[in-house]
Protein backbone atom coordinates (compact mmCIF):
# COMPACT_ATOMS: atom_id res chain seq x y z
CA UNK A 1 0.00 0.00 0.00
CA UNK A 2 2.63 2.22 0.60
CA UNK A 3 3.74 1.56 -3.02
CA UNK A 4 0.61 2.32 -3.76
CA UNK A 5 0.81 5.39 -1.73
CA UNK A 6 4.03 6.25 -3.51
CA UNK A 7 2.34 6.07 -6.50
CA UNK A 8 -0.10 7.94 -6.32
CA UNK A 9 1.56 11.27 -4.79
CA UNK A 10 3.78 10.82 -7.96
CA UNK A 11 1.33 10.99 -10.24
CA UNK A 12 -0.42 13.81 -8.45
CA UNK A 13 2.95 15.46 -8.13
CA UNK A 14 3.25 14.83 -12.13
CA UNK A 15 -0.31 15.99 -12.32
CA UNK A 16 0.22 19.00 -10.03
CA UNK A 17 3.48 20.03 -12.63
CA UNK A 18 1.19 19.15 -15.69
CA UNK A 19 -1.05 21.73 -14.26
CA UNK A 20 1.07 24.24 -13.38
CA UNK A 21 3.21 23.83 -16.64
CA UNK A 22 -0.46 24.44 -18.90
CA UNK A 23 -1.81 27.27 -16.44
CA UNK A 24 2.08 28.86 -17.12
CA UNK A 25 1.21 27.83 -21.02
CA UNK A 26 -2.21 29.40 -20.67
CA UNK A 27 -1.54 32.85 -19.01
CA UNK A 28 1.50 32.90 -21.75
CA UNK A 29 -0.87 32.17 -24.76
CA UNK A 30 -3.34 34.61 -23.03
CA UNK A 31 -0.30 37.10 -22.95
CA UNK A 32 0.64 36.58 -26.54
CA UNK A 33 -3.25 36.61 -28.15
CA UNK A 34 -3.73 40.36 -25.70
CA UNK A 35 -0.55 41.25 -28.11
CA UNK A 36 -1.62 40.09 -31.09
CA UNK A 37 -5.18 41.60 -30.47
CA UNK A 38 -3.23 45.43 -30.03
CA UNK A 39 -1.57 44.64 -32.83
CA UNK A 40 -4.68 43.65 -34.61
CA UNK A 41 -6.47 46.70 -33.21
CA UNK A 42 -3.58 49.05 -34.30
CA UNK A 43 -3.45 47.34 -38.03
CA UNK A 44 -7.24 48.33 -38.32
CA UNK A 45 -6.83 52.18 -36.78
CA UNK A 46 -3.70 51.84 -39.52
CA UNK A 47 -6.15 50.19 -42.13
CA UNK A 48 -9.06 52.86 -41.02
CA UNK A 49 -6.57 55.85 -41.61
CA UNK A 50 -5.48 54.36 -44.83
CA UNK A 51 -9.02 54.26 -45.65
CA UNK A 52 -9.70 57.49 -45.00
CA UNK A 53 -6.13 58.78 -46.96
CA UNK A 54 -7.67 56.96 -49.80
CA UNK A 55 -11.09 58.66 -49.30
CA UNK A 56 -9.64 61.87 -49.55
CA UNK A 57 -7.07 61.28 -52.07
CA UNK A 58 -10.18 60.15 -54.50
CA UNK A 59 -11.89 63.15 -53.36
CA UNK A 60 -8.87 65.10 -54.30
CA UNK A 61 -8.67 63.24 -57.82
CA UNK A 62 -12.25 63.60 -58.53
CA UNK A 63 -12.28 67.53 -57.88
CA UNK A 64 -8.91 68.18 -59.81
CA UNK A 65 -10.81 65.72 -63.08
CA UNK A 66 -13.54 68.05 -62.47
CA UNK A 67 -11.56 71.26 -62.81
CA UNK A 68 -9.74 69.64 -65.82
CA UNK A 69 -12.74 68.87 -67.48
CA UNK A 70 -14.31 72.80 -66.91
CA UNK A 71 -10.40 74.09 -67.86
CA UNK A 72 -10.74 71.93 -70.98
CA UNK A 73 -14.47 73.05 -71.81
CA UNK A 74 -13.02 76.65 -71.67
CA UNK A 75 -10.21 76.36 -73.38
CA UNK A 76 -11.77 74.91 -76.57
CA UNK A 77 -14.77 77.66 -76.20
CA UNK A 78 -11.94 80.28 -76.20
CA UNK A 79 -9.85 78.26 -78.83
CA UNK A 80 -13.24 78.68 -81.05
CA UNK A 81 -13.60 82.35 -80.40
CA UNK A 82 -10.65 82.82 -81.35
CA UNK A 83 -10.16 80.92 -84.69
CA UNK A 84 -13.72 82.63 -85.69
CA UNK A 85 -12.19 86.32 -84.98
CA UNK A 86 -8.94 85.27 -86.92
CA UNK A 87 -11.29 84.10 -89.45
CA UNK A 88 -13.26 87.04 -89.75
CA UNK A 89 -10.00 89.10 -89.77
CA UNK A 90 -8.68 87.17 -92.43
CA UNK A 91 -11.58 88.13 -94.36
CA UNK A 92 -11.43 91.46 -93.91
CA UNK A 93 -8.10 91.75 -94.65
CA UNK A 94 -8.40 90.19 -97.74
CA UNK A 95 -11.36 92.39 -98.96
CA UNK A 96 -9.24 95.67 -98.19
CA UNK A 97 -6.38 94.35 -99.67
CA UNK A 98 -8.64 93.64 -103.23
CA UNK A 99 -9.68 96.92 -102.64
CA UNK A 100 -6.60 98.65 -102.62
CA UNK A 101 -5.67 96.77 -105.35
CA UNK A 102 -8.50 97.90 -107.34
CA UNK A 103 -7.45 101.57 -106.14
CA UNK A 104 -3.80 100.83 -107.26
CA UNK A 105 -4.86 99.69 -110.98
CA UNK A 106 -7.35 102.63 -111.41
CA UNK A 107 -4.38 105.15 -110.00
CA UNK A 108 -1.65 103.78 -111.99
CA UNK A 109 -4.22 103.47 -115.64
CA UNK A 110 -4.71 107.59 -114.29
CA UNK A 111 -0.99 107.98 -114.12
CA UNK A 112 -0.39 106.25 -117.45
CA UNK A 113 -2.97 108.72 -119.19
CA UNK A 114 -1.48 111.97 -117.22
CA UNK A 115 1.97 110.57 -118.89
CA UNK A 116 0.74 110.28 -122.30
CA UNK A 117 -1.40 113.90 -121.75
CA UNK A 118 2.04 115.27 -120.57
CA UNK A 119 3.89 113.50 -123.23
CA UNK A 120 1.20 115.21 -125.49
CA UNK A 121 1.45 118.75 -123.71
CA UNK A 122 5.71 118.69 -124.36
CA UNK A 123 5.39 118.12 -127.71
CA UNK A 124 3.14 120.42 -127.82
CA UNK A 125 5.35 122.93 -126.77
CA UNK A 126 8.21 121.70 -128.38
CA UNK A 127 6.20 122.00 -131.81
CA UNK A 128 5.22 125.57 -130.58
CA UNK A 129 9.15 126.02 -129.55
CA UNK A 130 10.30 125.39 -132.65
CA UNK A 131 7.72 126.94 -135.01
CA UNK A 132 8.25 130.21 -133.13
CA UNK A 133 11.80 129.68 -133.22
CA UNK A 134 11.49 129.77 -136.78
CA UNK A 135 9.51 132.54 -137.26
CA UNK A 136 11.73 134.51 -135.48
CA UNK A 137 14.30 133.55 -137.93
CA UNK A 138 11.85 134.46 -140.51
CA UNK A 139 11.21 137.07 -138.93
CA UNK A 140 11.15 139.20 -142.60
CA UNK A 141 7.56 137.33 -143.28
CA UNK A 142 4.68 138.90 -141.16
CA UNK A 143 4.09 137.54 -137.76
CA UNK A 144 0.48 136.60 -138.96
CA UNK A 145 1.83 134.18 -141.21
CA UNK A 146 3.97 132.54 -138.16
CA UNK A 147 0.24 132.07 -136.10
CA UNK A 148 -1.15 130.06 -139.24
CA UNK A 149 1.25 127.63 -139.79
Amino acid sequence: MCARIEELEEELEAERAAKAKSEKSRSELSRELEEMSERLEEANGLTSGQVEVNKRREAELTKLQRDLEEHNITHESTLSGLRKKHAETTAEMSEQIDNLQRVKQKLEKEKSEMKMETDDLVANVEALTKSKQVCSEDFSSSPEDCFRS
